[in-house]
C-alpha cells in the first residue's frame, strides 16, 4: 500500500494523460501518472511495434490497435493534425479556442511541402489528379528541421512520452507497468485506485494510492471497463464510431519508394467517405503484409503504391457490461468503402500498378462513448465525484484526428483541476493511518 496522498492521481499516460500531468506539476500540484505499457525506448522496427502495439476488436471481423507503453498511441500514429473545428466546438457543448491557441504555439505543427512526398506518393498523387480526385496535404505534427532533406524521420513526429518526461523533471511521479484495477469509491466520491505493478517477468503486486482528484484517460479499450465497475452508468448510451478504413496496394516495378508519413495526403469524397496516399515506412509495411498473410510482398516495399480508405461511421454499436466494444457496419456503409475501393483500384491501375489487393478491415480507436451533459459535466467529471475522464472516450467528432482536440481538453481540465484543489478536504491521511493500523 502505498501511503502517499496525491492531488491527482492519472491513469493512462497517452495525449490526455502526458498534457494533464505536464500542465498539472508546472502548478506545483503532487501528480501520480500510471501507466500500463512499460517505459522503454521507442524503436520504430517490426519488433519494436510488435513490443508495443495491442489489437482489440470493435466488431465482427474488425480489430483496432492501441500501443500499450509511456506516451501511449503517439508511438505509433501517423502525426496527422486536423484541428478542431466550430462543429467540433458546438458537438462538445466547449469552446476550446482559447486553448488552441496555446496549444498551437507550443506543438510543431507544420505544413510539409512537396519534397516531402516519396516517390510512391508522388505517383499515387499525380495518378488521382488526373482522375478528378485531387489531394490536400495535412498539417502535419512533426518537427521539419529533424528531416533533412524532405526525408522521413520518426523522431520528428511530436509524441506524449515528450510531456511526460517534462513532468516528470518538474515533479511527477510515473509508475509504468502498472494496470490499474479499480477505482476506489468512498460516500460517492473518487478517493483513490487500486493497480496491479508488474514487477520482473511473473512477479506483481496489488496496490492501492489515494488522490484528492482521479482523472481516467486510459484510452477507449480500458476507460469503459473501469467505468462501469466504478458504478458510471449507461456508458456507451449512443453507441460510438470508430473510423473502419482499409487499404489496396499495388506494385510498380522499378519505383525505387522510400519511407514516408502515412496519411500525408487526402482527398474528400464526400457522404462520409475519405481516401489518401497509403505511402508508409518499410517497417509498418512488413507489419501489413504480415498481417494481410502477403507474405511474398514483405520486401516489396519500394515498388509498391497504396491507397489508404477511411469512413466516417455513424454512432451505433454498444459497449458490453464487461467493457468491451461490440459494432456492425450497416449495408450501406459497407457499399460506401466499396465504391471508395473501385476508385482508389482504378487510381492505382492508372498509375501502372499491377497485383493490386485490398487489406483487411480495420478500425480507428473508438471515439462518442461519454458525452458531456449525459455522462460527464462541462469539467468532464463524472458522476462519481472526483472522478474525471479525458481521453479518446469523450471525442465527438469522428471527421478529424483526435490529438489536438484532446490537447485542448486537457489544458481545460488541468486548469479546473488547480482551481478546485485549492479547497480540497484533506481525508486521505486519516484512511491511510487506519489501514496501516489494519494492515500492520
Amino acid at each position: 500500500m502505498n501511503t502517499t496522498e496525491y492531488d491527482v492521481i492519472v491513469v493512462g499516460s497517452g495525449t490526455c494523460g502526458a498534457t494533464v500531468a505536464r500542465e498539472l506539476v508546472k502548478q506545483n500540484k503532487k501528480v501520480l501518472l500510471l501507466e500500463k505499457g512499460a517505459d522503454t525506448p521507442l524503436r520504430e522496427t517490426l519488433a519494436g511495434f510488435a513490443a508495443v502495439a495491442k489489437e482489440f476488436p470493435v466488431g465482427s471481423n474488425m480489430n483496432a490497435t492501441t500501443a500499450l507503453t509511456v506516451g501511449g498511441s503517439t508511438s505509433l500514429y501517423f502525426g496527422i493534425c486536423k484541428l478542431p473545428t466550430a462543429e467540433t466546438y458546438a458537438k462538445l457543448g466547449l469552446d476550446l479556442s482559447v486553448e488552441l491557441e496555446e496549444v498551437k504555439r507550443e506543438l510543431p505543427i507544420a505544413q510539409l511541402t512537396d519534397e516531402f512526398l516519396a516517390p510512391q506518393s508522388v505517383v499515387v498523387r499525380d495518378s488521382a489528379k488526373q482522375l478528378g480526385y485531387p489531394m490536400k496535404i495535412h498539417l502535419m505534427l512533426v518537427d521539419k528541421s529533424k528531416c533533412p532533406q524532405g526525408r522521413y524521420s520518426y523522431d520528428a513526429k511530436w509524441k506524449a512520452r515528450t510531456y511526460v518526461s517534462e513532468a516528470v523533471e518538474k515533479g511527477a511521479t510515473l509508475i509504468s507497468n502498472a494496470a490499474v484495477r479499480k477505482v476506489i469509491v468512498e460516500g460517492a466520491r473518487a478517493v483513490g485506485v487500486e493497480y496491479l505493478h508488474k514487477q520482473g517477468i511473473m512477479g506483481a503486486k496489488l496496490n492501492k494510492v489515494y488522490g484528492k482528484k482521479i482523472v481516467i484517460s486510459a484510452g477507449s479499450p480500458a476507460t469503459p471497463k473501469l467505468l462501469i465497475d466504478s458504478g458510471v452508468k449507461n456508458v456507451g448510451s449512443r453507441g460510438f464510431f470508430c473510423k473502419p478504413a482499409l487499404m489496396v496496394f499495388g506494385t510498380i516495378p522499378g519505383l525505387k519508394g522510400r519511407d514516408a508519413f502515412l496519411g500525408m495526403m487526402e482527398h474528400e469524397l464526400g457522404n462520409g467517405i475519405s481516401f489518401g496516399d497509403g505511402a508508409m515506412t518499410s517497417s509498418l509495411f512488413k507489419l501489413f503484409m504480415l498481417s494481410n498473410l502477403k507474405l511474398t510482398r514483405l520486401f516489396a516495399h519500394p515498388t509498391t503504391v497504396s491507397v489508404g480508405i477511411a469512413l466516417s461511421d455513424e454512432l451505433s454499436g454498444r459497449i458490453t457490461e464487461e467493457g468491451g466494444f461490440h459494432k456492425q457496419l450497416t449495408p450501406e456503409e459497407l457499399q460506401k468503402l466499396k465504391r471508395a475501393e473501385e476508385i482508389g483500384v482504378k487510381i492505382l491501375e492508372n498509375a501502372g500498378a499491377k497485383n493490386i489487393f485490398r487489406s483487411k478491415l480495420v478500425a480507428g480507436t473508438p471515439g462518442g462513448v461519454l458525452w458531456i451533459g449525459e455522462h460527464l459535466d462541462e469539467n468532464l467529471q463524472t458522476k462519481i465525484g472526483d472522478l474525471y475522464v479525458c481521453d479518446q472516450s469523450v471525442m465527438p467528432d469522428e471527421k478529424i484526428t483526435p490529438t489536438i482536440t484532446l490537447m485542448c481538453l486537457s489544458r481545460r481540465l488541468a486548469r479546473h483541476l488547480v482551481s478546485s484543489l485549492q479547497g480540497a478536504r484533506m481525508t486521505a491521511p486519516a484512511r491511510v493511518q487506519e489501514e496501516l493500523a489494519i494492515y500492520g
